[in-house]
């Protein structure tokens, strides 16, 4: 069956240096509209795939029963600020640390090229009043792209456990993407302390390592593509959250949030886009 998802399109563009203190903008425009083009392609809505595994003899018995089920991952929509496009990884890693340096995420999206993103909003005219200022103060020219995870539902079979356990993990990765947007909104309007922040970020990296577990121990060795993609997925947020735990500064704990973010949206796209392959 063919499914079509996680599609991102735009355009390159050249980068101009900007001075310091730009990157409060991305803050200022929040809630403020701005006209003008987006550059994106719109994604055919409620595809649907399958996934089936095979038993594990290992799990408890209340978790061995046979089971079917049918989950829906909700679409999601973010527009992202991009900060360039670039062939060149370690080129792509200097913007990327220059970014990080100044509070944004600096996260490298490896689609159609290297992209280097900034930050991501919820609404669309949030992320175009950023593009806007940065242009016309700083002469940073950017790009709002649409990162898309379209309507999924996903037809599953095995042992109960395994079920429950995929279904607890694609609800962990849906919630995670609100959760680090949210508190990157407050980081940057000061409304959340420091300590605050990374005891949130604790939470939610043992729960991303705790479902990677389960994943492990109620597939086993055996476990479909769909399966393993979603725990390396797991794993790899959970050690992005962790590094925030090192942050020297407000300023870099800032920008490892929208790194954290930015990841979340964009392997939760891509992770789409593989189901359909």
């Amino acid at each position: 069956m063919r499914v079509r998802a996680g599609r991102l399109a735009t355009r390159r563009y050249k980068v101009r240096k900007a001075r310091g203190g730009w990157l409060l903008l991305l803050l200022l425009g929040i809630g403020l509209g701005f006209g003008g083009s987006v550059y994106l392609r719109k994604i055919a809505p409620v595809p649907e795939a399958h996934i089936a595994a095979e038993p594990v003899p290992t799990l408890p018995p209340e978790e061995t029963q046979a089971d079917e089920r049918t989950i829906t991952l909700s679409s999601q929509s973010w527009y992202a600020l991009q900060a360039g496009t670039y062939d060149s990884t370690a080129t792509a890693r200097q913007q990327a640390e220059a970014l990080r340096a100044r509070g944004a995420g600096g996260y490298i999206f490896q689609k159609d090229g290297c992209r280097v993103l900034a930050a991501a909003y919820a609404a669309r005219a949030d992320a175009q009043a950023v593009m806007t200022r940065l242009k016309t103060r700083h002469g940073l020219d950017t790009e709002v792209v649409e990162i898309v995870s379209p309507e999924i539902t996903l037809r599953l079979t095995g042992q109960k456990g395994q079920l429950t356990a995929l279904s607890d993990a694609y609800a962990a990765l849906e919630k995670l993407c609100g959760h680090l947007y949210q508190l990157s909104l407050s980081l940057d309007r000061q409304e959340t302390e420091a300590r605050d922040a990374l005891a949130a970020l604790q939470s939610e990296q043992d729960t991303l390592t705790e479902l990677a577990e389960r994943l492990k121990t109620r597939f086993g060795a055996s476990a479909p593509p769909a399966v393993s993609g979603l725990r390396q997925m797991l794993s790899d947020c959970a050690q992005s959250l962790h590094a925030a735990g090192s942050a020297q500064s407000l300023t870099r704990l800032g920008a490892q949030v929208k790194y954290c973010h930015l990841e979340c949206i964009c392997r939760m796209a891509a992770y789409a886009a593989a189901l359909g392959n």
